[in-house]
């Protein structure tokens, strides 16, 4: 059996289901792309949807760490920490036209995998906390932020899914200055 970490699986996997989604991908196809056979790949996940699990819980904590901090960074001004959330995030939702994975994979499971839809929540409502954080620091009451964080976070999603259907990033990037247009200062 190969070596490999339960890291790397998850790492690979990611590439993989931005690739083809959840649904088109087989746990052969998962075993393959991590260089196993496919009785090996169950020694590290029992089931495609233990994985997936994994990988959501993965890319939230990474989420969490590396963008949604971005705007608790009280060192700039709010309209600045949201244009580097834009930036940090551009080269992730625009690799291959693949989009948010959360997005994706909402929509292709959350009537047949309810397992998923806590921590696609939980990933959502950070990413609705931090847009909130923003706007309150841009001089919006609490009631305010909050409609403007989750109608922002909408309209990022919406333009996502467009980018894919006509495979062009500068809706992602219409939406992203539309966003940046809701700023006072």
């Amino acid at each position: 059996m190969q070596k490999i970490t339960i890291q790397e699986i998850v790492r690979i996997s990611i590439d993989l289901f931005r690739k083809q989604g959840y649904n088109r991908t087989s746990m052969n196809d998962l075993a393959l792309a991590c260089g196993l056979q496919k009785g090996s790949f169950y020694h590290y996940f029992n089931s495609k949807e233990a994985l997936m699990q994994g990988v959501l819980n993965t890319l939230h904590q990474y989420y969490k760490n590396k963008i949604f901090s971005l705007a608790y960074n009280d060192d700039i001004s709010a309209k600045a920490r949201m244009e580097s959330f834009f930036l940090k995030q551009e080269p992730i939702f625009t690799q291959d036209l693949a989009g948010c994975l959360f997005g994706n994979i909402t929509l292709e499971t959350i009537s047949v995998e309810v397992e998923f839809r806590s921590v696609i929540q939980a990933f959502f409502s950070d990413w609705i906390a931090a847009f909130k954080h923003i706007f309150i620091a841009d001089g919006c009451t609490d009631e305010m932020a909050s409609q403007l964080a989750k109608q922002s976070v909408m309209e990022i999603e919406g333009a996502l899914m467009m980018m894919r259907v006509f495979e062009d990033v500068e809706i992602l990037r219409q939406a992203c200055v539309s966003v940046l247009k809701k700023f006072k200062n």
